[in-house]
């Protein structure tokens, strides 16, 4: 067992359960490929779907949080079912282009402005399926758009597969045959030309379960993980903020008033990206959607600033004054994501699992780890430390060599420095984002 399996083990036995069920796709020589993800709210029978959105939704967090995509489909693609309104509300980004298929729901009609809609997320890097689709069910029209059609075989008359197959069949076009129950019906599907199988004959849909944060957190949860996803590309988050127009409009607006001392205004998210950079856009947002969405008092933002500040003043003077941007806000990620129990009310280890944070940062965070570790434990003891202690460490401090070990003093020195510093710093971070 993991460090991070270790730590849900023992915080998530007072949590809610949770399920999502995934069912193999196959291809020809029959090795899965893919997962397609269920909405599920019972450990055994199907669910009942009564919106479509709401159960996309909840397939996605389960995939992303609380399971994480490699326990819940390896290195496969997990197929998700999606609708119009949620690729038009660009729901989709929370998951990469790389790791999912999106299964467009039999009932989407095939309107200019779905026609365009799906050009444009395919455009983005996705792969497009119809799902249970029917040769002249009315959205023929659409199989010049997509990358997979799925032919739902019990609507097809029996001995007609071969030739729904080849009316369906487009240059780059994937067929998958799904609902597959018997012997017969494989052997039909692969003399019929099928690329991939779904169905009972394989085996049933699989029900994973897992213990959920409490319901007011999935959505800020969900973004997190997305945001702190190592492989994320400075586009995909610029794409995922675009989601949203409001924190979008935060982003531009802080940015421009300072936040990162910038000396250029920008004007779009793409260029707020460039000029920030990966790491910087993520500090923002994290805290921009904290803020925004836990309902927390602003002073616990702020306090959250000055602990990312001191931690990364300490770690750049533990380095000699020599610590590599980079590493300055590594460390500066860790001492503000330090702040995520107070935010989510839920233990930070317990948070921290749940996020796809590096190695190095989430050992940091946890098990302070590391010279981020080291950095952020400084800080924390500092804050803990009373008023009295920490004016004792200022008079060593200014003592200088006269009394006691010069390096002790030094020591304390650039701790008091690095919270005056980062007092500074966060005020005027804060007065770049106030308001939100």
């Amino acid at each position: 067992m993991t460090a991070r399996e270790d730590t849900e083990s023992l915080t998530g036995s007072t949590m809610a359960l949770r399920y999502v069920a995934r069912q193999p796709i196959f291809d020809r020589a029959l090795r899965v490929v893919g997962y397609e993800l269920l909405y599920r709210t019972r450990p055994t029978g199907p669910a009942t779907v009564t919106d479509d959105d709401v159960a996309t939704f909840s397939v996605l967090y389960e995939a992303l949080v609380d399971l994480g995509l490699e326990s819940t489909v390896q290195q496969a693609r997990a197929w998700v079912n999606v609708s119009p309104a949620l690729l038009a509300g660009g729901g989709h980004r929370l998951i990469g282009a790389d790791r999912v298929v999106l299964e467009l729901l039999e009932g989407a009609e095939p309107t200019p402005e779905l026609v365009d809609l799906v050009r444009a997320v395919r455009g983005e890097g996705y792969v497009v399926a119809l799902d249970d689709f029917v040769v002249g069910d009315g959205r023929d029209a659409l199989l010049d758009l997509i990358d997979v059609v799925k032919l739902e075989l019990p609507a097809i008359p029996p001995g007609r597969l071969s030739a729904h197959v080849a009316a369906v069949r487009r240059p780059g076009v994937t067929v998958l045959v799904e609902k597959v129950e018997t012997a017969e019906q494989l052997a039909e599907a692969m003399a019929a030309g099928a690329d991939l199988l779904q169905g009972f004959f394989f085996t049933r849909p699989q029900v994973l379960t897992s213990r959920s944060i409490p319901a007011g957190m999935q959505a800020v949860l969900a973004v997190l993980a997305r945001l702190h996803d190592p492989a994320a590309e400075p586009a995909d988050l610029a794409a995922l903020v675009g989601t949203d127009v409001m924190l979008a409009q935060k982003v531009l607006q802080s940015v421009n008033s300072g936040f990162a001392a910038l000396q250029h205004r920008v004007g779009s998210l793409h260029q707020a990206v460039v000029l920030l950079g990966s790491e910087r856009l993520r500090q923002l947002v994290t805290l921009l959607v904290l803020v925004g969405a836990t309902g927390k008092p602003p002073e616990l933002s702020r306090q959250a600033l000055v602990r990312a500040e001191m931690t990364s003043a300490l770690l750049a003077d533990g380095g000699g004054g020599v610590a590599s941007r980079a590493d300055r806000e590594s460390a500066f990620t860790v001492g503000l994501m330090s702040t995520l129990d107070a935010f989510t009310d839920l233990p930070l280890a317990e948070v921290a699992a749940r996020l796809s944070l590096d190695d190095r940062l989430y050992d940091a965070l946890v098990h302070r780890a590391g010279a981020l570790g080291q950095a952020l434990r400084t800080t924390l003891e500092y804050e803990a430390a009373s008023l009295d202690d920490r004016a004792d460490l200022g008079d060593r401090a200014d003592l200088g060599d006269d009394e006691g070990d010069g390096d002790d003093d030094d020591d304390d020195n650039a701790i008091v420095e690095a919270y005056l510093t980062a007092v500074r710093r966060a005020d005027e971070r804060w007065d770049a984002i106030a308001g939100f």
